[in-house]
């Protein structure tokens, strides 16, 4: 058991969505910026306000603590309390002290707004220490925070770290342990983007309130003895120090048990595989549904057998029907899973980055088309065939919408978005990467394009990784599908891409142009670093 545990407030204790995307609006309104949509706001959950209007909209210094006079106008009034609890936390803190525990604060949020928020959910008594930051600018970033609160503990005589331990949703609190040298548990249900925990080396990761209380209280609730074994093992322990519990050094074997710790992560892989098993059959099926009611309806229209049309009308209601089902498909997909997905990135991108990226999906896809076109391995697949004649025979317009807009948008939301996502959680990136890409190659029933989405997928999946938002896989994979319908269909010497030079051109182009974007964003992602 810790004697110091320290929490931090928003997206571990409460969610504070509504509250501070809505006053994000509100200040972005005051620059004359429109914001619908609050799940872009997200990032701002967390990191110092000033920083996060710099890195995402660009803003100066000035500009940045411009917006946050604005945001706190709003928020001083009415955003701290757009709050809810996380369900069960009220119980466990009550628990918590009921233990003996000291319990702090250690936010980022501004001292005054916590204690208000705090008083507003009935559970101030809980807490022997808050520390925020002031309003003043000062205090902002998380170790600073920290400090504070181990400077206080100190002057009460708690000032072992390797009796603390941080509790937070962002790869922030898991650095601001670190920087005390205390533990740190990470919990999921929060804020953070998809392998942000695992990087940031938290010891432990739960996925719920009540897999928090198994890790702290040893699974049992006060009153009723219940088992609350839900917590997820992260993938990375790191050394607790002079452990005097069980004479063991990993915070996870300390209170999990190496036994329990081998199920859990077992438990979480397979939860990943289900969760993106689950994806990939939804949009499957609602594909199929749409596009089955679609012909159904053109064949009463008609009044005659959908077989019956002309083969070029044949092929041309086929391709209508793929692209409004690809369409419903990706609504509904992101409507279940767009919590999964990451759209605003944490990391810093160069732009000069993005040039490498688009001739590496071109050259890619007319490379790939050529070595499958000229091992002939078409031959041994009649459905690909098939596919290949209904996709080309059509107008231009519905083939550039079809190929080029939509299925980048359905097929990214799932594969990279929740399949790869999912995966990324439980497994080290070339797993996850190489994985994802079978699966997207499987996925598409055929063996010429299983092969040729196979190698596409575990680029697109490099370019998640690297960019850190599925804007990147999209774009990349609308300008591979473009670039082959253009220079295949269109051109008149398309057949000129299919050569053997051509061939061996393309791919040395795509090696270039992937070992230069490496580099790229590998230097902007140490500079962020740095």
């Amino acid at each position: 058991m810790f004697s110091c545990i320290l929490f931090d407030l928003d997206g571990t204790i409460s969610d504070p969505k509504q509250g501070i995307c809505g006053c994000v609006q509100y200040a972005l309104r005051s620059f004359g910026i429109e914001e619908p949509e609050l799940d872009r706001l997200e990032p701002f959950i967390g990191p110092p306000l000033a920083e996060s209007f710099m890195k995402y909209y660009n803003f100066t210094a000035e500009q940045a603590q411009e917006a946050v006079e604005k945001y706190r106008e709003r928020f001083s009034v009415t955003g701290k309390y757009e709050n809810v609890l996380y369900p069960g936390m009220g119980a466990l803190l009550h628990d918590l002290k009921a233990s003996g525990a000291t319990l702090a604060i250690a936010s980022s949020k501004p001292t005054v707004y916590v204690e208000d928020i705090l008083v507003h959910f009935g559970i101030r008594e809980y807490f022997d220490i808050v520390v925020g930051s002031e309003l003043d600018g000062r205090r902002v970033h998380k170790e600073e925070v920290v400090a504070e609160v181990l400077s206080q503990l100190a002057a009460r005589g708690e000032s072992d770290p390797d009796k603390m331990v941080m509790i937070g949703d962002r790869s922030f609190d898991v650095e601001g342990a670190k920087a005390i040298g205390a533990h740190c548990i990470a919990v999921s249900y929060g804020y953070a983007q998809p392998g942000e925990l695992e990087n940031a080396g938290a010891e432990i990761i739960v996925r719920d309130v009540e897999g928090l209380r198994s890790v702290l209280l040893g699974g049992t609730q006060a009153g009723s003895g219940t088992q609350a074994g839900n917590s997820a093992q992260a993938g990375r322990d790191t050394q607790a120090g002079n452990s005097t519990a069980t004479g063991s050094n990993s915070l996870s074997e300390r209170y999990r048990g190496s036994a329990a710790k081998t199920k859990t992560k077992s438990g979480q892989f397979w939860s990943a595989v289900g969760t993106s098993a689950l994806a990939m059959f939804a949009y499957y099926v609602i594909s199929l549904l749409i596009s089955s009611a679609i012909l159904t309806a053109v064949s009463v229209v008609y009044a005659i057998g959908l077989q019956e049309l002309e083969g070029s009308s044949y092929n041309f209601w086929l391709n209508v029907a793929s692209a409004l089902s690809t369409f419903g498909a990706f609504i509904i997909c992101y409507g279940i899973w767009h919590k999964k997905i990451r759209f605003h990135s944490t990391k810093e991108i160069d732009k000069l980055s993005i040039v490498p990226m688009v001739i590496l999906a071109a050259a890619i896809a007319i490379g790939m088309n050529g070595v499958l076109t000229l091992t002939e391995l078409y031959r041994f697949s009649p459905t690909f065939q098939r596919v290949s004649e209904m996709q080309f025979d059509t107008p231009v317009w519905l083939g550039i919408i079809s190929y080029g807009i939509l299925a980048p948008l359905g097929e990214e939301i799932v594969f990279r978005g929740v399949v790869y996502g999912q995966l990324r959680k439980v497994l080290k990136v070339p797993y996850a990467v190489v994985l994802s890409g079978l699966a997207f190659g499987l996925f598409h029933g055929n063996l010429v394009q299983a092969v040729y989405a196979t190698v596409i997928g575990c680029l697109l999946a490099l370019v998640y990784e690297w960019y850190g938002t599925i804007a990147a896989p999209m774009l990349f994979h609308s300008v591979a599908n473009l670039f082959v319908y253009v220079m295949l269909e269109l051109l008149p010497f398309g057949g000129v891409f299919l050569s053997v030079p051509s061939c061996v051109l393309f791919l040395v182009l795509s090696a270039g142009s992937l070992f230069l974007l490496w580099m790229l964003q590998g230097k902007a992602a140490s500079r962020q670093k740095g």
